[in-house]
């Protein structure tokens, strides 16, 4: 227990407002007399709760779902009540949440601190309390062992080099058009259809991921490779690169932001159990990966995830749901990509994923190019008489790209099939290959020799290449007295590409590329710089990611016993029933009380919601007298409660029948603003928590209301 903790839950309390502070000491220890010290008061409230009897009994009447939201306050750092409702997505409703959350309050289980730095509210659990509540948290309260009663019979896909430099080579040969909203046109569409059966959804991620990551350039026809970059990209290990790709399919995001949305998905993946996470539970990963060091020790500052999102807040003003919606498409994505993988179904149906194995495999051994140190390449080409070549799996991206180079992609399937044809080659001739550099490099890749009509076609092909030449790019002219000066200049020379006449030199530097760099180098002060319209990629390299970590908080799990894992369920069990029999008890001591019959329902339902934990809290002197509940029928207790909620500032919790008619009931929570009276029926004027929607409701309605003091 932290001293600087406990003067912080003090200061909470006593910084609460008037209302709420003094509900919370008559609640827990009786009518307070004048004059006071909200000091002193703190004080005595803490002597409460660490009074033995009272300690027990706080522990005894905790349920499975007070647990639930303790453990995960205890995992997620400084935890908003927004982050909460994120951590509890689809699990939870918003309402049930927020009236735990009003219930754990007035309990003194939880409080409501403020970071120092940034002023931000945070749920924390009281610092009185937390280390005797350590017995009853545990991590596999919110992450549970989960177990297939189903397996998976889907083909295991994973996204592989040999299917990148397939599309790569498509988009290479063919150029690839996108509507204006990013999806791909028909007629590619039909055409990669044709080329990669069954990939039409992975394709489209693909595209939208290339051109976020800028390895593709826009112009007049659609979208063409951005050499360099992508080169750039392919150094990077198999799992950085898919991760890259995963983040960029479902946003644009600045280079720090990728790095992290990336980094995030890889720490989650390799947190993920052999037996396997269904969705929620990934999706509760995103809130503790980066929270923990290795050592499973908490880290002061934010999750990373919070910081994603803060960010994500500030740069495109989305809201809290939409955050959650787009972790969800990078699940999405993780499966369409086969970095998560269908493992199963749990006994309730839900879908159990596993992490693809290309995780393991990118170890501190594996160098960035994809290669085991020292490891020799695969002969991975197969070569036929009609120049159709069979690629087999083996080699990294980094060392497809050239070998691709000059094939044109015929079918990307179970087998990869490229094709070497005339516009294929001319393609390669393009990117400065000829001949005897393709010789060679489909000898080092292949085990057989080439095919003698392939060498000879190839020949052919080149000749008649270059017989007519188009280029593309910066062209230097001199005058004749300039040309020595020109041709000896190793500067020079070294941009120069092709020498096209006397005095006239083609530039090895792209059209519409900055040529500053070649007028300072060559010393030709006396030409003046060209100016490009080019827009630069917002980053020019990729972020290195370091291989996922298991989450602190697993690894420090790992090493619990399974003496220890029972000893918490025995807890746990005899919990329950300590409950149950205490809960008896202080009802029976209430029917033994002389005490009005509203008193005694005020404090039988205080009873219920655990708030009563001694018989020293039922005497009158600790309790006023006040309706908090009313049904349906009773049309004059729901518009008193409600009259003096509204004058109180309280919160409310009411239920109703479904707009539909079909007979279900809803409950929503909010605080009353005000309330119209008509001949036979009331219009309550009600905002919604936490949307702050503002809600006009028929009292009439109102199948049940209940006034919420804290």
């Amino acid at each position: 227990m932290n001293r600087n903790d406990i003067t912080r839950w003090q200061e909470a309390i006593a910084s609460l407002p008037d209302k709420q502070f003094f509900n919370t000491m008559r609640l827990y220890l009786g009518e307070i007399k004048t004059p006071y010290n909200k000091q002193r008061l703190t004080e005595q409230l803490a002597s409460f709760i660490r009074k033995e009897e009272n300690l027990q009994s706080i522990l005894t009447l905790m349920d499975s779902f007070d647990v639930e939201i303790l453990t995960a306050l205890s995992l997620i750092s400084k935890p908003s009540q927004d982050n909460l409702l994120q951590f509890f997505n689809g699990t939870y409703s918003i309402t049930e949440l927020y009236a735990e959350l009003i219930n754990l309050t007035e309990r003194l289980l939880i409080y409501t601190d403020h970071d120092e730095l940034s002023g931000k509210e945070y749920l924390a659990i009281n610092p009185l309390l937390f280390d005797s509540l350590i017995p009853y948290l545990d991590i596999k309260i919110v992450f549970p062992d989960f177990k297939a009663a189903s397996l998976s019979i889907d083909d295991i896909f994973t996204l592989s080099p040999n299917l990148l430099s397939a599309f790569i080579s498509y988009i290479k040969i063919h150029g690839i058009s996108c509507k204006s909203d990013g999806t791909i046109k028909k007629n590619d569409k039909n055409r990669l259809a044709e080329i990669f059966p069954g990939k039409e959804k992975l394709l489209q991620l693909l595209i939208t991921a290339f051109a976020n990551l800028a390895l593709v350039i826009e112009n007049e026809k659609g979208y063409s490779i951005d050499q360099l970059r992508l080169k750039n990209f392919a150094t990077l290990s198999e799992a950085q690169q898919y991760a890259l790709l995963c983040a960029a399919a479902v946003s644009r995001f600045s280079r720090d932001g990728l790095k992290k949305e990336a980094q995030l998905l890889l720490d989650c993946l390799s947190s993920i159990p052999e037996n396997g996470f269904t969705r929620q539970a990934i999706l509760r990963l995103a809130f503790l990966a980066g929270t923990y060091t290795n050592d499973g020790s908490a880290l002061t500052r934010k999750s990373r995830f919070s910081m994603i999102l803060e960010a994500a807040r500030q740069e495109s003003g989305v809201d809290a749901q939409q955050n959650v919606e787009l972790l969800d498409r990078m699940i999405d994505c993780a499966v369409e990509f086969g970095l998560l993988q269908k493992l199963g179904k749990t006994e309730e149906g839900e879908e159990l994923y596993k992490s693809s194995s290309i995780l393991s495999m990118n170890s501190a051994s594996t160098k960035l190019s994809g290669n085991p140190a020292g490891s020799l390449l695969p002969k991975v080409l197969n070569i036929d008489s009609t120049f159709t070549v069979t690629l087999l799996p083996g080699l990294p991206l980094s060392k497809l790209l050239p070998l691709t180079d000059f094939m044109m992609i015929r079918k990307c399937g179970i087998v990869t099939e490229f094709e070497i044809t005339r516009q294929s080659v001319a393609n390669g001739f393009d990117t400065d290959w000829n001949p005897d550099s393709i010789f060679e490099c489909l000898e080092n890749n292949s085990n057989y020799q080439l095919p003698q009509n392939l060498k000879i076609n190839i020949s052919e092909w080149y000749n008649s290449y270059s017989s007519a030449m188009l280029y593309q790019g910066y062209v230097l002219k001199v005058r004749e007295n300039n040309i020595s000066l020109v041709e000896k200049n190793p500067k020079i020379q070294k941009y120069i590409k092709e020498k096209l006449a006397e005095g006239i030199y083609l530039l090895s530097i792209l059209a519409g590329q900055n040529i500053s760099d070649f007028i300072s180098e060559s010393s030709l002060d006396f030409m003046g710089n060209i100016k490009s319209s080019e827009t630069k990629s917002e980053f020019t390299s990729f972020p290195l990611l370091r291989d996922g970590h298991k989450i602190g908080i697993f690894t420090r799990n790992e090493g619990s016993s399974d003496n220890e894992a029972s000893a918490v369920s025995q807890v746990k069990r005899t919990s329950l029933v300590e409950a149950d029999r205490l809960l008896k008890k202080l009802k029976n001591s209430l029917a033994s009380e002389k005490m009005e019959k509203q008193q005694k329902e005020s404090l039988n339902h205080r009873i219920s919601n655990r708030l009563i934990l001694s018989e020293a809290q039922l005497k009158n002197a600790a309790v006023r007298t006040e309706i908090l509940e009313a049904d349906g029928m009773d049309f004059s207790g729901k518009v008193h409660l409600i009259e003096a909620a509204v004058k109180e500032e309280d919160m409310m919790e009411i239920k109703m029948p479904s707009p539909d008619g079909k007979g279900d009931f809803f409950t929503i929570i909010g605080r009353p603003l005000g309330i119209s009276k008509q001949p036979g029926e009331a219009v309550m004027r009600f905002m919604l928590e936490p949307t702050k929607d503002i809600e006009n409701i028929l009292v009439s309605r109102i199948t049940h209301l209940r006034r919420l003091r804290f």
